[in-house]
Order: structure tokens, then sequence, then C-alpha cells
């Protein structure tokens, strides 16, 4: 689940004895690896453009689910003094810490919020059929939520809100996302055709032959 007071104070670092170790650049750092070796691979530019911003997208949902990380200090004494399961709802549709408030609300307004550009930027990345979206939807919040849980265990305190009810809202962002790149798809299709005897170039061309196979891809 989103932790928005502990986000609001800390970007994405390792805690260990009160002292934050930033983790963007390393994740910057192995972006420029990949890329390179999908350079050299052959991959067009108009992917690497794709890939990179998918790859900033998922740093910044790393970052708002997982980190900070606190190994060690002040805040983890405090916070093993709780319960270790604490913090944990296997309860579906109960919303135990804020209810449905103005804050519960917002709580489930921003975890769907939270995966649509998945469900619209994957299909840039990877050619996707219709029942790869189905299951890629439910494995997105259950590998946020099981990869919480087993840092709580780990941690030994209550790392993050691990809450089943993440699970089907991360779900409906991911199918809410698959959904609006279907209409850009048929949009851009609509409104940039490709007229016989000229061709698209560079980041449109890519994006048009994304689009054009998105059709074929959702009647397998």
């Amino acid at each position: 689940m989103y932790n928005f007071q502990t986000h609001m104070k800390m970007e994405m670092q390792i805690v260990i004895n009160n002292l934050g170790i930033p983790i963007w650049p390393i994740g910057i750092l192995a972006l420029i690896a990949v890329l390179a070796i999908f350079w050299h691979r052959k991959h067009s530019f108009s992917y690497l453009v794709f890939f990179s911003i998918f790859w900033v997208y998922v740093m910044a949902g790393l970052d708002k689910t997982l980190f900070p990380i606190q190994i060690n200090g002040t805040f983890v004494d405090v916070m093993r003094q709780a319960p270790l399961f604490s913090q944990v709802n296997l309860l579906p549709f109960y919303f135990s810490r804020y209810g449905l408030s103005p804050a519960g609300y917002f709580i489930i307004l921003a975890n769907i919020l939270l995966t649509i550009p998945f469900g619209f930027g994957l299909n840039f990345i990877r050619r996707l059929r219709l029942k790869d979206i189905l299951w890629l939807s439910f494995a997105v919040g259950f590998g946020i939520e099981s990869v919480q849980l087993l840092m709580t265990l780990i941690l030994r305190y209550p790392y993050r809100v691990v809450d089943i009810n993440d699970v089907w809202l991360n779900a409906v962002g991911v199918l809410i996302g698959y959904g609006l790149f279907r209409v850009f798809a048929w949009l851009y299709r609509l409104v940039v055709p490709q007229r016989p005897g000229s061709k698209h170039r560079g980041l449109f061309a890519y994006i048009y032959a994304v689009a054009d196979q998105s059709d074929e891809s959702s009647i397998r």
C-alpha cells in the first residue's frame, strides 16, 4: 500500500543507522547498462525511448510502494515495539485503517492510479494479448504486496501496510490503463492513417506499428 506520509519526507533510499543511501542513481546506471545491451542487440532507437520511459515509471512506482527501506535506526527501534502483523489485512473489501473516509477514498484512488501507466505503457515494450493483460493485472498487485510482506518478515517490523485489497485495486488500474491504450491505438490509427505510398518515420512509425498490432493481439 501507498505510504504517503513517509514518502513526503524521504525519497527512494535505503536507510542504515538513520543515514539514507539514495537508490535512484543506481537505477539510472542500471538503465544505461540495459540500454547499451539492447542497442548492441539492434533494438530500435524508438524502442529504447519507450523502454526508458517505462523504466523510470517502474522506479517511481517502486519508490512509492517499497521505499524507503529502513534497515535499522530510530524509526526501526520504535516500529519493532508494534506487533509484527499489525499492518496486515487479508480480508477483501475490509478497509481497516482508514475506512470509507476521505483518506480512505484517497488511498483507493491512489492505488488505482498507480498502475494505470503500467497497463498503458507496457504495450510499447512488448506485444500483449488480452489473456496476458488479465493475469498481469493481478500479478502486479500481488507481487507488490508479497514483497511488502516478505520485507516485513525479513526486517522484523511492520514495514508497510500489506492489504489484500490493494491487489484488486492495482488490477483495476492495470485494466483501465490497457483500456486507455486500446482507445489511444484506435484513435491514433484513425487520426494518423498510413496513406498509400507514404510511411511514418521515427517515433511516429513505432507508435503506429504498436497501435496497428494491438488489433491483431486482441483477437488471439
